[in-house]
């Protein structure tokens, strides 16, 4: 199963995927087919599954998208969406290994940020040094921030690494609105994840 980065109006579907090895070196199932045998411009039969828990709030409320690698299909999707029905208070927080090589939809992206419809974005590329390598640190760093963010009635999308990414985050959620208010938020529907 894969993230979708595109929307329906867009014409096609676009995916990310990163070509995975085993520990005895064959390639993953999906990823391993895709890239290795899947012809260019050829067919490919798929279903499509809804993701009913991992939807964002109406276009009045602010959206935190928070993710690593390629869950940000899943949030580009997201951010495609807002920005087609005038959504502007979005804050993405997104990192991956290296600026150069890494940084997925970045031009639709930083295109986003210019044209106002992402009101905050923050990136850390964990091999190209900086104050913060991952996106958990970025986060800490900005606990206030997320703080009011959910007081303006915010809600919360994680989408991306199960291991290290996801609980480190969900960590720093809990440190910014203890584990009460992290609770309620997802109790309301406002802190969602689809990790992997």
């Amino acid at each position: 199963e894969y993230s979708i980065a595109s929307l329906p109006a867009e014409g096609q579907v676009q995916l990310l995927l990163r070509r995975l090895l085993r520990p005895d070196g064959t390639p993953g199932l999906g990823s391993g087919w895709l890239c290795d045998h899947a012809t260019l411009g050829g067919r490919i039969d798929l279903r499509f599954r809804s993701n009913p828990n991992f939807h964002a709030p109406p276009p009045d409320a602010p959206l935190i998208l928070i993710g690593n690698g390629t869950g940000i299909a899943g949030l580009r999707a997201h951010l495609r969406a807002r920005v087609e029905l005038g959504a502007a208070r979005n804050w993405l927080l997104f990192g991956e290994r290296t600026a150069a090589h890494d940084f997925h939809f970045g031009d639709d992206i930083l295109g986003w940020q210019r044209a106002g419809m992402i009101a905050r974005l923050d990136t850390v590329f964990s091999r190209d040094g900086g104050v913060h390598r991952y996106v958990q640190d970025r986060l800490l760093a900005e606990l206030d921030t997320l703080r009011q963010w959910v007081r303006d009635g915010a809600t919360i999308l994680v989408c991306g690494s199960l291991q290290g990414m996801a609980p480190a985050v969900d960590a720093v959620i809990e440190q910014a609105l203890g584990h009460e208010g992290k609770e309620a938020l997802i109790v309301a529907g406002r802190y969602r994840r689809d990790v992997y």
